[in-house]
Formats: structure tokens, C-alpha cells, sequence
């Protein structure tokens, strides 16, 4: 059996088979749809539960395990490549929509990319098939690899999550305005932030006896309070922004961040101190006091988002399969809409990532000495589109007939059906990071 270093074909059938079980894990989903075994409301309840619970509890522990003093500059590239190529991702989007004359929810749609179940999956199975021992430093195994690689893809998450929702809510009104005149009276006008800001400050605003309901939180007063005062503090920040920018963004209010967020930093302050290192996340012999019974329950929440939100994903397939085979309101999707997202995120994407930061590492020294670090920035910008379309859509609570008016727009999550695409990415990163690592030394 030739090893892993022998040529292109061995790393190139261990992320095939790393593509096609994260496509089977999809496949599952939708057959269970299609079987009529879970219901839609049912798979948004759980899609919810996962990037509202288990995600955030999985970021606190990857990201706390894996952050040491030493190895805490290496987050810094993630974080600036994050932010970068979202916004490279985003004028992408504006110029071939204006160019070609396509939808509006393209731009959306190639503006973020899928940065964490679909890539902790493909870890994993990386792993389990012996490819990432062409990035493995001596003395490291390949498990430290996939748990540090895991922990880059989940602070990518967070920062590209963040973008999304600040910039996603006027984006989704833009479309919505477009595809609803098509239907119906024209849509009120987008108004202006200001109004935003008060309607915000209303459903932030803890609510009284007399008006809770089933969208009520639950989380504790003093709780609510606190996060009125954290978003009022972005409002006013928001202020100091020139108008002409101000108008492109939105006020961020979604639980989901206000939680990664604070597991992101809680992971931090665990991984940067000391004392609190080795507390949560050493052995019981080394001192981890908390690490047998606290940091292994949430780690065993967190560890349930990779393979069910995957599982999630299929489910909504099925979903919108169905949704579009029922109404004929929403029209169709353009091919060449659909082309330019295939082209974008699993075409254009991986040859500027690869071979950008090839010759960036080759004839630079700013990057850390990390092949992990190397190849999972040029695995970051790769994949099918995020969902955060349909998250959007409920985090802005519009009506049946708006969501409608956006139903085609979930014809992208047939993207991922074709996830095997990115096993050519993923050989193009491996080998590459290897050939860097030989010329740099493996010391």
C-alpha cells in the first residue's frame, strides 16, 4: 500500500472519503425528511439548539484546550483572514450581481461560507483516515492536529458569523423589498437605522408580565438587563460611524452571538491563564480540578454539533425540496446565479487561497511556524455557503409571504451535495502545506 507521502493519490482518496462521509451524513438527513420521520418544526427547534447550545459550548472548549500563551499570536492571522476575505467575498458578490444581472441574494449568499460543522467533520474524518500526517509536526499526533485545526475553524466561525449577521439584515431587506413588489403592493422602504435601533431597543427591552409570550426570553432580569446595555453600548458606537457606512450594517442582536461570544472569550481567559489552564483542561494528577466532571459535561454538549447539524442540514433539504415543489410564488433560480455561487466558493476561492498564501509563507516570515495553522487558512474560505439566509429570515421575524418571497434562495443548500468538490481543495492544501513545511524544516 504506497504511504501517504507517495504522490497526489493517496491524500486525494483520504479527503474523498472524508467529502463523501460528511455528503452520507447529509444523505441520512434528508431521507429522514423525506420519510416523513422528523417534522420542519422539529428540525428548527434542534438547528436552533445547536448553534444557540452546542456550538458555543463547543468553542469554550476547543478554543480554551487549545490556547496556551506561547501559541496565542497564532489566532491573530485567523482572525484578519476571517474579516478579509468575507469582505473580498462581499465585493464578489456586488460586482458579478451588477455584471451579470443577477439576484440580489447572491451577494448574501457568496458573502460567507460554512466554517464549522462541515469542516469540524471533514476533520475528523481527516484524521481517521491518516491524511493529516503529511501536516504533522514530530512529536505531535495526529489527533493534536485535528483538535488545533478545529479551534482556528471555530474562531473563523465566530468572526464570519459576526460579519454576517451586522451586515446580512440589510442584504436579506433588500431582497425581500425586490421579490415582494414582484407579488404583491410595493414594501414599505427600508428605514432607517434609527428606526432599527428603536425596534431593537424594543424587543431587547425585558418584557413585562403582561407581555410575555411564547417569544418571551427566559433568561433571568438581570440577564436581560445586561444584554439591553451591551447592545445599547454597540448603538451608540454604531453612532460615531459615518452615515453612508452606518446604512450598510445593522445593529448585531442575535442570541447566538451574544453567547459565542462570551464562550469565546471565557475560552480565552481559560487558555491564556495559567492557573486556569490547567485547572479546566489538565489531568486530575497535573491539577484539572474541573476537567473530569465540568469540562468533559460541556465538552460532551459540544461534541454533539458536528455530526447533528451536518444531520440538520440534509433535514432542511428536504424542506425546501418540498417548499419548492408547493409554490410556484417564488419563481425560479437562475442557473447562472447558481454557477457563480459554485464558482466563488469552490472554484475561485480555493485557487487564490492555496496559491496566495503559498508563495505569502514561501517568501515571508509573518505567519507562525504551524502547518495546522497554514493549512486550515487555506481551507477557510472553501465550501458550500453558510445558512444564515434562513436564519436571518427568523432572526428579522418577517412574515410568511416575505418568506416566500426568499424560499428559492434555499436551493443553495443543494451546495451541499456537492461537498465531494472540495476533497480537491482539501488534497491541493495538504500537499502544498507539506511541500512548505519540507523547504521551511519540520523542526
Amino acid at each position: 500500500m504506497p504511504r501517504l507521502e507517495d504522490g497526489l493519490v493517496p491524500p486525494f482518496l483520504g479527503a474523498l472519503q472524508a467529502c463523501t462521509s460528511v455528503l452520507l451524513t447529509l444523505f441520512y438527513g434528508l431521507v429522514t425528511r423525506q420519510a416523513n420521520i422528523i417534522h420542519e418544526q422539529t428540525i428548527n427547534d434542534m438547528s436552533g439548539l445547536c448553534v444557540k447550545l452546542f456550538l458555543p459550548a463547543l468553542i469554550m472548549v476547543k478554543l480554551g484546550s487549545e490556547l496556551h500563551l506561547e501559541t496565542a499570536l497564532n489566532y491573530v492571522p485567523v482572525f484578519v483572514w476571517a474579516i478579509s476575505y468575507t469582505g473580498i467575498s462581499v465585493i464578489m458578490g456586488y460586482i458579478l450581481s451588477y455584471l451579470l444581472k443577477l439576484p440580489q441574494w447572491v451577494t448574501p449568499t457568496v458573502a460567507s461560507n460554512n466554517t464549522s460543522s462541515l469542516p469540524l467533520l471533514l476533520l475528523e474524518t481527516l484524521r481517521a483516515t491518516g491524511s493529516l500526517r503529511l501536516i504533522t509536526l514530530p512529536g505531535q499526533s495526529q489527533e493534536d492536529a485535528m483538535n488545533r485545526a478545529q479551534s482556528y475553524f471555530l474562531v473563523c466561525a465566530v468572526t464570519t458569523k459576526t460579519i454576517s449577521y451586522a451586515i446580512g439584515p440589510r442584504m436579506l431587506q433588500n431582497q425581500i423589498n425586490h421579490d415582494t413588489e414582484e407579488t404583491t403592493q410595493p414594501q414599505q422602504q427600508p428605514h432607517d437605522m434609527n428606526d432599527d435601533n428603536n425596534n431593537i431597543e424594543d424587543r431587547n427591552s425585558p418584557a413585562t408580565e403582561e407581555e410575555a409570550n411564547e417569544q418571551t426570553s427566559l433568561l433571568p432580569r438581570p440577564v436581560q438587563r445586561a444584554r439591553h446595555k451591551f447592545h445599547k453600548g454597540i448603538r451608540y458606537l454604531f453612532s460615531f460611524v459615518p452615515r453612508f457606512l452606518r446604512r450598510g450594517f445593522s445593529v448585531i442582536d442575535s442570541p447566538f452571538l451574544d453567547l459565542a461570544i462570551l464562550c469565546t472569550a471565557t475560552g480565552v481567559l481559560f487558555g491564556l491563564v495559567p492557573k486556569l489552564h490547567r485547572a479546566f483542561f489538565a489531568s486530575y494528577e497535573e491539577g484539572g480540578i474541573f476537567q473530569a466532571w465540568l469540562t468533559s459535561s460541556v465538552e460532551n454538549i459540544g461534541g454533539l454539533f458536528t455530526s447533528l447539524q451536518v444531520f440538520l442540514v440534509g433535514c432542511k433539504l428536504g424542506v425546501s425540496f418540498e417548499k419548492m415543489r408547493r409554490s410556484k410564488r417564488s419563481g425560479g433560480v437562475p442557473i447562472r446565479a447558481l454557477l457563480v455561487v459554485f464558482c466563488v466558493r469552490l472554484v475561485v476561492w480555493p485557487a487564490i487561497s492555496i496559491s496566495g498564501l503559498y508563495f505569502f509563507i514561501r517568501y515571508t516570515k509573518v505567519l507562525p511556524h504551524d502547518p495546522v495553522l497554514w493549512f486550515s487558512m487555506m481551507v477557510m474560505p472553501t465550501g458550500p455557503p453558510a445558512l444564515i439566509i434562513s436564519g436571518l429570515a427568523e432572526l428579522e421575524e418577517v412574515s410568511e409571504l416575505e418568506k416566500m418571497a426568499i424560499a428559492k434562495i434555499d436551493w443553495v443548500q443543494v451546495m451541499y451535495m456537492l461537498s465531494p468538490v472540495v476533497s480537491f481543495t482539501i488534497t491541493g492544501a495538504l500537499k502544498v502545506t507539506e511541500a512548505l513545511l519540507n523547504s521551511q524544516g519540520k523542526g
